[in-house]
C-alpha cells in the first residue's frame, strides 16, 4: 500500500488518498491540534451501512480491511508527520464493528506501541453485540453515531436502526463506562430541518437518561454534493447544546475542520 495524494486544507488537516495492493482506494486523515495529532482511519473499503447523509455511504461496500492495512494507514502517515501522532479514531471510511476481529487486532497493536486505551476511540452507527464484545476485549473508547432521538426518525437516517433499534444499542452501550471510566460518546450530526429542532434536542436528553455515563458530541452537518440535506445555523447548534447542557450533559459543539479539502466528518468518499 502507498500513498496516492495529499491534500492539505487551509485549516492544516491533511487528507490523503492510500492505494491499497490490490488497487482498491481508501482516505485517512490527520488533524492537528496544538497538544496532540489524530488521525482517523478507515476499516473498510466503502461502507455497507447507506446512512444518508454520509459520502462513504454512497459508494457502496468493497471489503473489510486487513489488520496490516489499518495499520498501515498509521504507519504511512506517521512517515510524513513530523509530529508523533497521539490519538487514533476510527472514523475514517466504513463500520469499524463490521470488520470487528481485524479493528480489534489492528487496536491490540496500536497497545503495543504504547498508546493508551483512552487515545484510541472506536465509532459505531450501532451494532449491540459487537458493542458488548468490544467493551469484554478492549478498553478503548466508544462513540456511538445516533444522529436522531427517535427510532422513526433514527431509521432514515442511519437504516441499520430498523434491525437494531436505539433502546437496544444503548443498553448495549451500558458496559463501557464500568469497564474504562470514561462516557460513552453520542455523536450527533445536526442536520438543518431534520434533527435540530428543540424537540429532538428534548427527545434526546430524555432517551439518555439510561446510560450513566455520556458526552454528546454535536457535528453540524457538512454539505455533501448529490446529498440534498442542508447544515444548520450556529445559532441553531448552540440552542440545541444549551438544552443538553441544561439537563445535565456534558455537550460540545464539534471544531470542523477540512471541509475545504472534504476531509470532514461524513465527507470521505476517495476524491
Amino acid at each position: 500500500m502507498q500513498i496516492s495524494s495529499e491534500t492539505k486544507s487551509s485549516d492544516g488537516t491533511r487528507k490523503f488518498l492510500i492505494e491499497l495492493d490490490d488497487k482498491k482506494k481508501i482516505e485517512a486523515v490527520l488533524i492537528f491540534h496544538k497538544r496532540t495529532v489524530c488521525i482517523c482511519i478507515s476499516s473498510q473499503v466503502g461502507c455497507a451501512m447507506k446512512c444518508s447523509f454520509c459520502a462513504t455511504g454512497l459508494m457502496g461496500f468493497s471489503r473489510n480491511l486487513t489488520k496490516e492495512e489499518i495499520v498501515g494507514q498509521f504507519n504511512l502517515l506517521q512517515s510524513v508527520c513530523d509530529r508523533p501522532i497521539t490519538n487514533i479514531v476510527f472514523m475514517g471510511m466504513g463500520e469499524p464493528l463490521h470488520n470487528y476481529d481485524n479493528v480489534v487486532d489492528a487496536v491490540n497493536e496500536f497497545r503495543k506501541r504504547e498508546i493508551s486505551w483512552k487515545k484510541i476511540t472506536v465509532s459505531t452507527v450501532g451494532l449491540p453485540d459487537k458493542i458488548k464484545q468490544l467493551a469484554k476485549d478492549t478498553q478503548c473508547c466508544l462513540a456511538l453515531s445516533l444522529h436522531a432521538p427517535n427510532d422513526e426518525l433514527r431509521s432514515k437516517l442511519v437504516p441499520i436502526n430498523q434491525r437494531f433499534p436505539i433502546r437496544e444499542l444503548l443498553d448495549a452501550c451500558k458496559e463501557f463506562p464500568v469497564k474504562n471510566n470514561l462516557p460513552v460518546m453520542i455523536e450527533y450530526v445536526l442536520i438543518k430541518g431534520v434533527n435540530d429542532s428543540q424537540k429532538c434536542a428534548e427527545e434526546l436528553a430524555t432517551v439518555l437518561q439510561i446510560l450513566p455515563n455520556v458526552m454528546v458530541n454535536i457535528i453540524p452537518y457538512n454539505s455533501v454534493a448529490g446529498i440534498g440535506y442542508e447544515r444548520p445555523s450556529l445559532a441553531t447548534a448552540e440552542e440545541f447544546k444549551q438544552i443538553l447542557i441544561n439537563a445535565g450533559y456534558k455537550t460540545i459543539i464539534r471544531t470542523t475542520k477540512g471541509v475545504d479539502t472534504q476531509a470532514a466528518c461524513g465527507m470521505l468518499a476517495v476524491k
